[in-house]
């Protein structure tokens, strides 16, 4: 998981897309707000009424901290290896 600035992620746009494309967690600080930087696959463009309500729920499990965090994707493949 790599936390940048704004900043910081413009002077290193095509590396920081490139850690994504790799499986790398990136997230941007702005204003005190953290964004995602995720890689979407040309099917996640449309997102039907269903798609929508699950994101929503999804953000409102977040906001609340109902969410799993992990802070490798190790971690999380050993979380759901021990399943």
């Amino acid at each position: 998981m790599t936390t940048l600035s704004v900043g910081d992620f413009r002077s290193n746009l095509a590396a920081s897309l490139n850690l994504v494309d790799q499986g790398e967690q990136i997230f941007l600080r702005r204003h005190n707000k953290i964004y995602a930087i995720v890689l979407v696959d040309e099917d996640d463009l449309s997102v039907t009424p269903q798609m929508a309500e699950k994101l929503a729920n999804a953000r409102k499990e977040f906001q609340e901290r109902k969410t799993l965090v992990f802070d490798s994707a190790a971690s999380a493949q050993q979380w759901m290896d021990e399943l």
